[in-house]
């Protein structure tokens, strides 16, 4: 961390959070903004799911027990004295607790829940602390990387809406939120496959989430969003990253959207790892899904898909 910078001074850093369902389409959108020279990101700072940290790749292409990077932040971390290992960075917010857990974990509702949420988290001590802790602990790693990155602002591309309930109740950072949408025909087949799930699973998590992401940005500021679309990031990225830039307060003219030419070191799904030349619109879902799947999909999920736009 910076020395002649007051703690308040950091935690107001500005925060750039992308909000969306799975497979929408934000991995692509994390590489593209970390292009821009103002902006640094590790991609999924909750950094969960990775498995066996041991056989885990950086996007670097290194294992990342292996890579500079990550040692240099391992090194880094440890001087704030605080336990900091590769296969848990502390920056996810869950707890041991089952009520703890379960006020930091549970889905984002309407207003009343959420004030009881709220409210718990704030009087019960052990909660208060587990929260805090993690919340220092994300303010910490945040700082950490923007000093090796050299960057102003800080992109988060964990997606989860309850993630970001928490870090908008903590009031540390300066956040702006892109929320990011994707036809759910596209986001269920990516889905499935993936998962190995039918596509009533697949479109009941698809509605559930989206339903939590409408519901987080409801309770945002309307300064605080913006809303994206996959679709449109594809087929005309530059001035889909220019209308982000502005909405972020950063000039346009600092970014290249042909992402695989400099090294970066971002964690989450597979893609960070394959070799893009271009951007193309996944649009497979059209030849890949059964009738029945489309179907499904209809019954479950058509009414909500149609209210984004989709036909």
């Amino acid at each position: 961390m910076k020395k002649n910078e007051s703690k308040s001074a950091r935690q107001r850093r500005k925060l750039i959070y992308i909000l969306a369902p799975s497979y929408t389409g934000s991995t692509l959108l994390t590489f593209l903004l970390a292009k821009h020279k103002d902006i640094v990101t590790i991609g999924e700072l909750k950094a969960t799911a990775r498995g066996d940290i041991d056989a885990y790749h950086c996007s670097c292409g290194l294992l990342q027990r292996e890579c500079s990077f990550w040692k240099r932040v391992t090194e880094e971390m440890q001087k704030t004295d605080t336990d900091f290992f590769l296969d848990d960075f502390g920056t996810h917010f869950q707890a041991d607790s089952f009520l703890c857990n379960r006020l930091l974990r549970a889905g984002i509702r309407t207003g009343f829940s959420e004030f009881i949420r709220t409210s718990m988290l704030r009087m019960l001590p052990s909660c208060r602390r587990r929260l805090f802790g993690i919340l220092e602990r994300n303010v910490q790693m945040i700082e950490v990387i923007c000093d090796l990155q050299q960057g102003r602002l800080f992109l988060d591309g964990s997606k989860d809406p309850i993630r970001l309930k928490l870090l908008d109740l903590a009031g540390y950072w300066d956040l702006k939120v892109i929320y990011l949408i994707r036809d759910g025909r596209g986001a269920t087949n990516s889905y499935m496959r993936h998962n190995n799930v039918p596509m009533e699973a697949a479109a009941k998590e698809w509605c559930s989430t989206h339903l939590e992401c409408d519901r987080m940005v409801q309770g945002l500021k309307k300064n605080m969003y913006i809303t994206i679309y996959y679709e449109d990031l594809c087929k005309n990225p530059k001035a889909t990253l220019s209308k982000i830039y502005d909405f972020i307060g950063l000039s346009n003219n600092s970014y290249d959207i042909q992402f695989n030419a400099s090294e970066h070191h971002i964690l989450g799904n597979q893609m960070r790892l394959g070799s893009i030349e271009g951007i193309k619109l996944d649009e497979k879902w059209k030849s890949t899904l059964t009738r029945g799947d489309l179907e499904i999909f209809e019954q479950i999920a058509g009414r909500f898909n149609r209210s984004y736009g989709y036909q």
